[in-house]
């Protein structure tokens, strides 16, 4: 037996068409990603679906003369299940996809355009199409012809739009307008193929209201199914599997739920439902977010790849033959009468269009007609007609023919020729401002190129590169290349610079008042969408909440709206004020609570124990108990009055009713027997009285021989205000409701203007890249200062104001960073090998379970007492001592508002820790201005640095408000720093390491290597760094990076000279420091050797203490041929040192610093003066450790 025998045994059986068809569906995908590819070498702009509807043809043609083919088409597919499959991830993914806040505010433009808009153009084409065609159509035939070839499809001028940078607006208009025409069409499709299919007369009545069920009913299905699918992602975190299958299932279900049993449009409700997803995209983890785009992205891709073959399969089989001569000719005029009337139905409309939304140009309204292209939906429904059968034969292939040539025309000639349009209408034209701006980014990324080569020349394995060829590898150029023309017209049109008539000096050409409007504003624009972007980092980082950076966000998009406008201020305040109605509403429900506490009017010991009794918890619950069965009988009293089969019961209900009334009038003698007269002065007790009252009247009416039922019956009806005394169990909960509701409202607007102030943070150190004006780049530096300024008062304000609330999100965002960098870790574990990714699981699902848990915290927390504050200082830390010390020495001051704390150049006499109140920080530019560089509140330190130097206040601290704080002078400062030297590290070397690291954040984030680190990874990074004081230092390749925090230093080769504070450079191999006392600090290099901290001293000694050590003796006879010697550094770990039995060793560098052979020149050619300074150095020794200082 032979293989192939063996292979048809194993296939015996299996339908044959089901593997071919899925066969043919993969290789439709294998030719797309081929076509994507191919199209990129095409010299002219050429619509990617266009070579699949040619590619369809061209199979379609090749099966129809090879008939084995046939088996892997899609032929025979029914084209309602093509429908169901792909329609509903084409407009998921479009509007989900859509810039929410621009598409609500385009979003009449949009439904003008989709409904009244298309309806006109369905009825025009209609027209054509009866004095056009001589297909003898009836005029419902001519309808579903004008609603389906009606339908858009711009997925390429949006590309194209997007792409040039064109209006974003535009592109949103055209976009939106196809994903609700789509809807509208299929609607109208529907009621024209139902009237052309069947004898039954619609009535206009019917038609209106089932296009009303289904227009308006597919969008509240939809918002209905957003909600829902909202609520289930809450309830998932981090997990990308879940999260997408969730999308996936909704949008489906959604689309079919809505088309099969609802009866509404599925399409409609799918528009709505990724609309509502793409504007609550923050219930989706931010760490899935990205891709489910992808993933959404790729699956449009593939259904428009399928979709497209097969039509153009469908063509070659079935309508193409049935095309006459004539079919052509109308086909073209169809084409030019489809693009008359588009522009017809745009202008008529052009009215409002221009007065709405952003409004409309003339260029723009050119650009929507000529991209009203036709695609995926209408060949979708060109299929449906053509499998119908019960539409004559004739009909259903022009009808697919037509739409299938017009899809094909549209793209090819309207989605080819819209670059070519803009650039005609001038949408294209990159704006001086632009251009100013990429200038700006290109300047950047040149110095960093710059600073980069300098950097790896550097590197010992790298230093011998080709250069040249690399820096000529590395050529960045600008993206915006002028024209021929454009540069010719430049060149007349170039203003000579000024000469100053002083020295001759060429000074920059000044920019014209709307060349200045331009840049500025564009500079704004790129501000705030940097703003936006730091925002969402925030999120995913979880240092904002979900409806913070949807606040935020929203406030970027209203500023881009308006020119020139940044983020309002007035907006970010109005985040966290309280309204009016909400604070007398909680005061009044608080006020009734705190007066509902009886008091006993009498010391007698019964008294007194009936009043415990009245109080007590079962006596509580007994009332309450028997008002409960009271309503029962209430309600079924008023059956009995009514029905006659409960008349028999009556006398019970009755009964039962005097019962109750006994107990509440025995509760009431009881309360007035412990109260007296304070029994009436809580409002309870007064209804529980009235009550009675109206219940003593009722019973003797229900037992009274008169005939009295409507009486009896109004009383009956008004003993249902017992239930009123539920309220006293109730308000106490809807008390608790309010306060949540209030502090939720406080607390997420004081997450906002954190998040604010921190994206302002971040925004500023990117505007010199944004704009290379400097006027521009100070305006925007100082608005952006001012603003965050104004909102750290506002928000140290709420602090003073809520501090529990406060409180709560600095806690929940401490929390939240922590388990950041825990994640972090783990990744960096498993990425180095050291853990496998069954472990890494696990360990990332703790952490996230703990992300999770933090998300509900509390919003409010008990603020602690002063005194522990203390502990959380940093340099305090844990040390009960030091705690004990500190607290003994400082003494708690007060300052009232507007109280200066000291002045800028005053002498140090101590330092200040906030603990309630606002400090504004101000340097004296002139005599009558002051610049706020800072505002600090509860928990800030002042004075570290000016304590540390023994220098003069570098700032003023002026009271923005009443102030307590605890003030330490330096003279117990000092006492401690003695008290607590022998501790390990010493009590200053904390505090110099805390300033240090302070200072060196700012430096390192404007290094080549840490660019786009954030702050707190920078920080992260300077955990173990260390401080290092003495007379001489070498740096070596252990070491990554070196800051000079005090002082001023040289080094040994050079004789550059570096102020402190700054970076010392990598090249720097020696460093001869010019003053006493300096500071240096260290940062080694990643490894996995680990620190050794050696004992340190005394503060006023600034020794550093050697030990002597030996290396290998071949090392050693080898660098002191270099004249180089190297050292190993010893620290003293905060962290490490306390942890017993730890046996740390000396940590191996990096090698930043590598030895050239220019250097080692230079070193050779030493002054005798450096020889005799290195032969002294106590650094000579190839092993010698340099110890940290030792205060």
């Amino acid at each position: 037996m032979n293989n192939s025998n063996i292979t048809e045994l194993i296939y015996e059986g299996e339908d044959e068409s089901s593997s071919d068809i899925v066969f043919f569906i993969f290789c439709c995908f294998g030719l797309g990603a081929l076509m994507r590819q191919v199209i990129k070498f095409i010299p002219f702009r050429l619509a990617y679906t266009v070579m699949l509807l040619l590619l369809g043809v061209i199979f379609g043609a090749i099966a129809n003369v090879v008939p084995a083919l046939d088996t892997y088409t899609l032929e025979e597919t029914n084209p309602h299940l093509i429908m169901h499959i792909f329609l509903p991830v084409l407009i998921f993914e479009s509007a989900f996809a859509l810039d929410f806040h621009t598409f609500m505010k385009t979003s009449a433009q949009v439904l003008i355009l989709a409904v009244p808009g298309l309806a006109l153009s369905s009825v025009l084409i209609c027209i054509m199409a009866q004095y056009l065609f001589d297909y003898n159509w009836n005029w419902h035939v001519g309808m579903m012809f004008g609603a389906l070839i009606s339908a858009t499809d711009p997925v390429a001028v949006v590309a194209i739009l997007r792409e040039v940078g064109a209006s974003k607006k535009l592109a949103i208009i055209i976009e939106g307008e196809s994903l609700l025409n789509d809807g509208t069409a299929i609607v109208f499709f529907n009621i024209f193929l139902i009237l052309s299919t069947t004898t039954e007369a619609l009535t206009g009545g019917d038609i209106v209201l089932y296009f009303l069920k289904v227009a308006i009913g597919g969008p509240a299905f939809g918002l209905l199914m957003a909600f829902i699918t909202v609520l289930c992602l809450s309830y998932v975190f981090n997990d990308v599997m879940v999260e997408i299958t969730i999308t996936l299932a909704s949008t489906y279900a959604t689309f079919y739920i809505g088309e099969r049993f609802l009866g509404v449009s599925g399409v409609l409700a799918v528009v709505v439902l990724g609309v509502a997803l793409g504007n609550m995209k923050t219930s989706i983890s931010p760490e899935v977010e990205a891709f489910l785009h992808r993933f959404w992205g790729a699956l449009a891709y593939l259904a428009n790849t399928l979709i497209f073959i097969h039509v153009g399969v469908v063509i070659s089989k079935k309508a193409i033959s049935l095309v006459h001569g004539t079919d052509w000719f109308y086909m073209v005029s169809l084409y030019l009468g489809l693009n008359i009337i588009r522009a017809a139905v745009n202008l008529v409309f052009s009215p409002i269009l221009t007065r709405i939304g952003y409004g409309m140009t003339w260029q723009e309204g050119v650009v929507l007609t000529w991209g009203g292209l036709r695609g995926a939906v209408g060949l979708t429904l060109g299929l449906i007609v053509l499998e119908n059968e019960r539409l004559d034969l004739n009909v259903r292939a022009k009808i697919f023919i037509h739409i299938s040539g017009i899809v094909f025309l549209t793209l090819l000639l309207n989605a080819t020729t819209i670059p070519f349009l803009l650039k005609l209408l001038g949408m294209n034209d990159i704006s001086t401002a632009k251009r100013m701006a990429m200038a700006s980014a290109i300047k950047h990324l040149q110095e960093l190129r710059q600073k980069t080569l300098h950097m790896l020349k550097t590197d010992r394995f790298l230093a011998d590169s080709d250069w040249e060829l690399v820096e000529s590898s590395c050529e960045i150029t600008s993206p915006y290349k002028a024209s021929k023309d454009e540069i010719e017209i430049k060149k007349m049109q170039i203003r000579p610079k000024s000469v100053c008539p002083d020295c001759s000096a060429c000074l920059p050409v000044q920019l014209t008042q709307k060349e200045l409007a331009d840049t500025t504003n564009e500079a704004i624009l790129r501000l705030l969408k940097a703003e936006k972007l730091s925002y969402w980092r925030q999120f995913e980082q979880g240092m904002l909440s979900q409806e913070s950076v949807r606040i935020l966000q929203g406030f970027t998009e209203v500023a881009s709206d308006k020119k020139g406008s940044f983020v309002n201020i007035k907006e970010i305040k109005s985040t966290w004020e309280i309204s009016t109605v909400l604070k007398k509403l909680t005061a009044s429900v608080k006020k009734i609570i705190d007066n509902n506490n009886p008091n006993c009017c009498t010391s007698h010991p019964i008294i007194k124990t009936l009043f415990m009794i009245v109080l007590s918890k079962p006596f509580w619950i007994f009332i309450y108990v028997v008002l409960c069965l009271d309503l029962i009988n209430c309600a079924l009293s008023l059956v009995s009055e009514f029905d006659d089969k409960w008349q028999e019961y009556r006398i019970y209900f009755r009964s039962f009713n005097a019962t109750c009334l006994g107990i509440y009038i025995l509760e009431f003698i009881l309360k007035v027997l412990t109260q007296r007269k304070g029994y009436f002065k809580i409002v309870w007790q007064i209804l529980s009285f009235i009550i009675i009252i109206h219940g003593i009247i009722e019973v003797i009416l229900d037992f009274s021989f008169f005939n009295l039922q409507p009486v009896i019956l109004t009383f009956l009806a008004v003993r249902c205000i017992r239930f009123l005394r539920f309220l006293e169990v109730l308000l106490p909960l809807v008390w608790k409701l309010l306060q949540y509701q209030m502090t939720t409202g406080i607390s997420i607007g004081y997450d906002v203007g954190r998040g604010y102030v921190a994206g302002e943070e971040n925004v500023c150190k990117l505007i010199d890249r944004m704009v290379d004006n400097a006027d521009i780049a100070a305006h925007l530096k100082n608005t952006s200062d001012k603003g965050k300024l104004e909102v750290i008062k506002c928000l140290a304000m709420l602090q003073k104001d809520y501090p529990q609330v406060a409180l709560s999100v600095k806690t929940r965002q401490a929390a939240r960073s922590v388990l950041n960098c825990l994640r972090e870790g783990v990744q960096k574990l498993l990425e180095d090998g050291v853990l496998e990714e069954s472990e890494t699981e696990k360990l990332l699902g703790r952490i996230e379970d703990n992300m999770k848990r933090v998300l509900s915290l509390p919003t409010s927390i008990p603020v602690p007492p002063p005194d522990k504050m203390l502990s959380n200082v940093t340099w305090i830390g844990e040390d009960q001592n030091i705690v004990n010390f500190i607290k003994d020495r400082a003494k708690l001051v007060n300052f009232a508002y507007d109280d200066v704390i000291f002045n800028e150049g005053d002498s140090c006499n101590g330092i200040y820790i906030i603990v309630s109140g606002l400090v504004r920080l101000t340097l004296h530019e002139s005599e009558d201005r002051d610049k706020v560089i800072d505002i600090l509140s509860t928990g800030s330190i002042i004075g570290e640095i000016s304590l540390l130097t023994h220098d003069v206040r570098m700032s003023s601290a002026v009271c923005e408000t009443a102030v307590q704080a605890m003030f330490i002078s330096a003279a117990d400062m000092e006492e401690a720093f003695n008290e607590f030297d022998d501790t390990d590290p010493t009590l200053e070397y904390r505090l110099w390491k805390v300033c240090a690291t302070r200072l060196a954040v700012g430096i390192l984030m404007e290094q080549p290597p840490y660019q786009g680190y954030s702050s707190e990874k920078i920080k992260l990074r300077l955990e173990s760094a260390y401080i290092y004081s003495g007379d001489d230092f070498r740096i070596t390749s252990k070491m990554a990076d070196v800051i000079l925090i005090q002082g001023v230093a040289q080094n040994s080769f050079t004789r550059d000279k570096y102020n402190g504070p700054c970076y010392i450079p990598w090249t720097c191999l020696r460093l001869r420091f010019l003053v006493a006392k300096p500071i240096l600090l260290v940062v080694p290099s990643e490894s996995p050797d680990r620190i050794t901290y050696s004992p340190t001293y005394r503060r006023q000694s600034y020794i550093s203490d050697q030990n002597q050590s030996t290396d290998d003796e071949d090392s050693t006879t080898s660098r002191q041929s270099l004249q180089i010697q190297r050292k190993k550094v010893t620290l003293v770990s905060p962290q490490l040192s306390q942890i017993d039995g730890l046996n740390v060793d000396s940590i191996s560098m990096n090698e930043g610093s590598i030895v050239q052979d220019d250097i080692i020149l230079e070193m050779s050619s030493l002054d005798e003066e450096d020889r005799d300074n290195n032969t002294a150095s106590p650094h000579q020794s190839d092993s010698e450790e340099a110890t940290t200082t030792h205060f």
